[in-house]
């Protein structure tokens, strides 16, 4: 059955410790203090921004959420009692018609191995499949990038497989991990826990 997958804005969703919430201009300096340091970067198949290229990305970002239809939900990470914007989360739609989606995340360092990713990537794909509707959500890892397989799998994100050479890092060729729940996954874990 063909359905259409919603556009929604604002998006907020909140957890225990951590909101994901839309971004504005306002935001640049806590996005501009992560995206400022190269450990940040280490395992992204991008490379780190100047000021001026990170600022202009916010902008697309605050421009994107308001296209219909949205494909696109790039959410600050927000902790709740603080209200600090710690890092982003992204779902991006890929295929209406097949209603699967993509995931990725980045955290602050000052604030890895504390859960907080954990939440957020388990926040968004709650919002992919209860929200949005979708059948699939995916994610891939850099083969190396422990926390994060750690993460995915916490979420329930299986392994389906290994691209070669799939992302340039640094000057050099990487594999990535290919990992996916289905909505079915999903609802039977909400009904476990």
């Amino acid at each position: 059955m063909e359905r259409a997958v919603p556009s929604i804005f604002p998006a907020m969703v909140e957890g225990e410790r951590v909101r994901l919430r839309e971004v504005n201009s306002d935001d640049f300096e806590a996005t501009w203090g992560w995206a400022s340091r190269a450990e940040f970067f280490r395992f992204l198949p991008i490379d780190q921004p100047t000021r001026d290229e990170e600022r202009a990305w916010l902008d697309s970002v605050v421009v994107e959420a308001h296209e219909v239809p949205r494909r696109q939900y790039e959410l600050g990470i927000e902790v709740v009692d603080s209200c600090e914007l710690i890092g982003m989360v992204r779902l991006g739609v890929d295929s209406e018609r097949h209603r699967s989606a993509s995931i990725g995340y980045g955290i602050s360092p000052d604030r890895w191995g504390h859960g907080y990713a954990t939440e957020a990537a388990e926040l968004i794909v709650g919002f992919g499949f209860e929200a949005l509707g979708l059948h699939r959500v995916w994610a891939t890892h850099h083969p190396d990038n422990l926390a994060s397989r750690k993460v995915l799998e916490k979420v329930g994100l299986r392994e389906e497989g290994r691209r070669r050479d799939d992302r340039l890092i640094g000057g050099a060729w990487y594999d990535s991990v290919v990992c996916s729940i289905l909505e079915d996954d999903w609802r039977l874990r909400r009904t476990r826990s």
